[in-house]
């Protein structure tokens, strides 16, 4: 009798199978390819595979287990972002119409001009990093992820500029000012650095954890949520919508780094290799990767902590640094009056929409301190 191939594996032994299979998982999961890889990275000076476990310090036993907890794929996504899209393009026709945006007052103009139209560069830095993790994230689920959120990203900058040609035909320029706050303005500077760090930052999981895990936290629920009640009380509706409809992108961000980070904190895996075996080839013999052009990549030495020591040591790096370059904002939200208490702020988000998250997930998380005066 003929046997199977020690690689081969019944589909019910995945981590869906046909009683639970939806059309999400139909065509997300298994499009990466693993092995029988048919060339290499040349220019970045590592011997590595194009899709290969050495370019994060995470490990898992299936890089394929991973789901959205959307579940995204493309047709969805699609539809989906269309429909705020539109949100978008009638909320901004309504204020025109309405006259909403030349009756805004020039004290109010100033000030978001200085502290809004900024944002759109640093949402286009984050967008560029995350192709970064589109490149090198390994499992298809993780990859599609990561690119919805590019798109996202492209498109807040896009809409934020919209929104900025709106201003201007009534209120002076607005583009050219904004790059010119972000470059000189001395409140900026920690922010701009932060993502200029992002953009530098090599392994693709701690990207995630700067990004999503972090700075947008923060300055996504001080600038689209906190900062657009200041924006209702200017009877400005323009702002107030545009922020409306970012909320429900973050709200997404936030869910699926989350659910991936805390599938990976429970993660046993003691090598980054492990994964083959979920797919059915651990006692593969191999192909020029395994022993021939390459050495055999299981020797590669380990990373001694845990997917949790490792997730934790990359929230302590970078959260502390996206509460202060936040905090930096404080002189000019002082210069042009508006009426929020930045520390006060930046301590009810982290209570109130940070920790609880953390908690939910079971990721290891420390509070930032900060002295009041």
């Amino acid at each position: 009798m003929e046997n199977k191939p020690a690689f081969k594996k019944n589909l019910r032994d995945q981590p869906w199978d046909w009683k639970t299979k939806n059309e999400y998982e139909e065509v997300t999961v298994r499009q990466q390819p693993y092995v029988h890889m048919q060339y290499r990275h040349v220019y970045d000076g590592k011997d590595f595979d194009i899709y290969d476990p050495r370019y994060t310090r995470l490990k898992s036993s299936d890089w394929e287990a991973f789901r959205d907890p959307k579940k995204f794929w493309y047709t969805t996504y699609v539809n989906n972002r269309k429909k705020l899209a539109e949100e978008i393009e009638n909320g901004f026709n309504y204020a025109d119409q309405l006259g909403i945006i030349q009756n805004l007052s020039p004290q109010w103009a100033d000030a978001i001009r200085d502290l809004y139209t900024p944002l759109r560069h640093l949402e286009y830095g984050e967008n560029v990093q995350m192709q970064y993790v589109i490149r090198y994230a390994l499992g298809s689920a993780i990859e599609q992820c990561a690119t919805y959120q590019a798109y996202d990203k492209t498109g807040r900058a896009q809409w934020i500029s919209q929104w900025a040609i709106n201003m201007q035909e009534h209120h002076g320029d607005f583009l050219d000012h904004g790059k010119q706050v972000l470059l000189n303005e001395p409140a900026f500077q920690l922010l701009r650095s932060y993502v200029e760090e992002i953009l530098i930052t090599e392994d693709w999981a701690e990207v995630l954890v700067a990004e999503n895990l972090t700075l947008d936290l923060l300055l996504g629920n001080l600038m689209y949520r906190e900062f657009n009640g200041e924006a209702v009380k200017r009877g400005d509706a323009h702002l107030s919508m545009l922020n409306f409809v970012i909320t429900k992108q973050l709200d997404w961000h936030r869910d699926w780094a989350f659910s991936f980070f805390k599938l990976l904190a429970q993660d046993q895996a003691e090598s980054r290799w492990d994964y083959l075996k979920a797919l059915g080839y651990e006692e593969w013999e191999g192909d020029y990767r395994w022993g021939r052009t390459l050495s055999d990549p299981r020797e590669t030495p380990e990373v001694t902590l845990s997917n949790v020591e490792i997730i934790q040591e990359w929230v302590d790096k970078w959260y502390p640094r996206a509460f202060e370059a936040v905090l930096a904002l404080a002189p000019l939200f002082d210069k042009h009056g508006i009426d929020l208490n930045l520390p006060e702020t930046l301590k009810k988000i982290e209570e109130e929409a940070i920790i609880p998250i953390y908690k939910k997930n079971k990721l290891p998380f420390k509070p930032y301190e900060i002295a009041y005066n």
